[in-house]
């Protein structure tokens, strides 16, 4: 997932955060709707999530690929020291 995507769908969780904000502010709030949208907040948060976890993933993978390990120093004798 690119970070467009997810910027996409923190945008989208705010602006549903903001519709419970009004329809709460009303006199009489509809609960059918207020629930309705709070699935909806949770569906993309979760949405969220599992974009982070896979492009952090991926991310993993990519430099797990390229990694090489270094050929560890051999240490220094307390002899060679002095």
């Amino acid at each position: 997932m690119s970070s467009n995507y997810i910027h996409a769908l923190v945008q989208r969780h705010a602006a549903i955060e903001r519709q419970i904000e009004d329809v709460l502010k009303s006199p009489a709030p509809d609960t059918l709707h207020v629930m309705t949208l709070k699935k909806l907040r949770l569906a993309y948060r979760d949405r969220i999530r599992q974009a982070i976890r896979e492009k952090r993933t991926r991310a993993s993978a990519r430099r797990q690929k390229h990694w090489r390990p270094v050929p560890a120093a051999a240490p220094a004798t307390f002899a060679e020291g002095h």
